[in-house]
């Protein structure tokens, strides 16, 4: 599967430009295991270019992911693996020298998704938390941010708002399949107002800033194999 976009968040620095995302999904006894490789430039014309692994539960919300790239601040470092706990986002360096490797822990008290620098599925399954429709619900965006060496990772909360609006009456397709997806508004300071696309199986169909041009991401090609 692949996914394309520009979306900019927060400050010129933290703007993410030609975002690339390919993905192999499957299932496992405990929900499933994704492998994926991502190319962006942030900010314009740094371009990053790194493999990633992450974990799913059986309702496709983000668990954990290990992206295969070196801090900033910290070159004995990579993969950079985070977990997503209900109450907790744990991030560890992955360093070979004991004496440099970075273990953050940030308390989180509702629901979150973390971009880092940007995740189809962390974002889609922020939306768990919207369940009633048009009813506002209390989230925070995470944003990871490489201060210096004594701060090699910090973690940049962004309290926000997230609502259910409903089943869409147009329908999406990519790679010659068609959905028809739930659509969500996520209310933040990093994203402002932006409207998400998700398919009935939890997938992230497309997100979009009403700032566009260098505001959506969608799904762009899709391969099934088994039912989810």
């Amino acid at each position: 599967m692949n996914i394309e976009g520009d979306l900019g968040f927060g400050p010129v620095e933290t703007e993410i430009f030609h975002f690339k995302e390919s993905w192999t999904l499957w299932k496992t006894g405990q929900g499933y295991e994704l492998e994926g490789y991502r190319t962006y430039e942030s900010p314009r014309n740094e371009l990053h270019d790194n493999r990633f692994v992450a974990r799913l539960s059986p309702d496709l919300r983000l668990l954990s992911i290990k992206e295969f790239a070196h801090l900033v601040f910290r070159r004995d470092s990579g993969p950079l693996s985070c977990e997503l706990l209900p109450a907790q986002l744990r991030c560890d360096s992955g360093a070979k020298d004991p004496a440099q490797n970075v273990d953050a822990q940030f308390a989180m008290d509702r629901p979150y998704a973390l971009i880092w620098p940007l995740s189809a599925f962390s974002s889609a399954g922020l939306t768990r938390a919207a369940t009633e429709l048009d009813k506002a619900t209390p989230i925070q965006i995470v944003q990871l941010e490489q201060i210096s060496y004594a701060l090699p990772v910090l973690a940049i909360r962004s309290d926000g708002l997230i609502r259910y609006r409903g089943q869409s009456q147009e329908v999406f397709s990519a790679s010659g399949r068609s959905f028809q997806p739930n659509v969500y508004e996520l209310t933040t300071s990093p994203t402002g107002k932006m409207t998400i696309w998700i398919s009935p199986e939890g997938l992230l169909l497309a997100a979009e800033k009403s700032s566009w041009p260098k505001g959506k991401m969608e799904l762009v090609n899709f391969k099934k194999f088994a039912e989810f």
